[in-house]
């Protein structure tokens, strides 16, 4: 028996103070990548997918059968603050996240697979790109690469699964 087993899988969305587009530069985006690498191992986490978008991120991970959501978001978003200030001269001050943490269990590979498929969509859907694996901030390739997703995945339209999400706007 793994430590994931008896796990929670999160899926859970980081966005910036006042949807502000703070992750529109690519270094900003590598910070960001960065934290998720330093949060994943501090916690133990099993990180299966991400997309980080110019004023919002989603993840998906699975954390340890005695391990919860919110202390490694807490760390990460701390984390990314932290060195963000530190390369924005006058950012002391300067809110980076919204208060709070978006975040829902998900309850079987379903739930898991719509949620894996609405972040891998998700910079199609935001205009970033006309064809998912294109979009480099993604956790897409990375899935190609394993076989999991096809290269040309959602270039004919939003995938089924994307159905059961309610309109966003």
């Amino acid at each position: 028996m793994n430590e994931y087993e008896d796990g929670a899988t999160y899926f859970v969305t980081l966005e910036c103070f006042q949807r502000r587009p703070l992750l529109a530069r690519p270094r900003v985006k590598q910070l960001l990548l960065n934290a998720m690498q330093d949060t994943k191992k501090q916690f133990g986490l099993h990180l299966g997918g991400y997309v980080i978008l110019d004023d919002h991120a989603h993840l998906l991970f699975v954390a340890a059968a005695d391990s919860e959501h919110l202390g490694p978001m807490n760390y990460l978003r701390a984390r990314l603050t932290r060195t963000w200030r530190e390369m924005e001269p006058g950012a002391d001050d300067i809110p980076f996240w919204e208060h709070g943490i978006k975040a829902r269990v998900l309850v079987d590979a379903d739930d898991m697979r719509a949620y894996l498929d609405y972040i891998h969509y998700d910079p199609v859907r935001h205009g970033a790109c006309e064809r998912a694996y294109d979009y480099l901030w993604s956790s897409l390739r990375a899935r190609v690469d394993q076989g999991h997703y096809t290269e040309d995945w959602g270039v004919l339209g939003p995938p089924a699964s994307l159905g059961r999400f309610a309109p966003h706007g």
